[in-house]
């Protein structure tokens, strides 16, 4: 009942997500990663062990079902970033597509 109640809450909240189309502008080209809300992972916990590593971060938030803790990083910072919450454990449900891209396949391969 009181989780429902958050949710409906957390909908109403358009202060978090204008701070946070504001870094966005202000950081110029960003890269936005999603993972499960369930993980164990809070927000303090993510925004602190990124933070540790030299990555600002903003726009920790979850999604309006509140299943995916959704943060935002510099572009150029996406990859070290990827590697590390897998280093951590953490499962990435949602990455940019320069992370998640697969590598080039080697000249002369029967892939095109």
């Amino acid at each position: 009942m009181i989780n429902e109640f958050l949710t409906i809450a957390a909908a109403f909240d358009w202060i978090s997500p204008m701070l946070a189309f504001i870094q966005d502008y202000r950081h110029g080209q960003v890269s936005d990663f999603g993972i499960p809300a369930s993980s164990g992972w809070s927000r303090r916990n993510i925004k602190r062990l990124l933070k540790k590593h030299g990555v600002p971060v903003w726009g920790v938030m979850l999604n309006f079902r509140g299943d995916t803790l959704m943060f935002t990083v510099p572009y150029h910072q996406a990859q070290a970033v990827s590697d590390l919450l897998l280093r951590q454990g953490v499962s990435i449900l949602h990455a940019p597509a320069e992370v998640t891209a697969s590598p080039p396949q080697p000249s002369g391969s029967i892939w095109p």
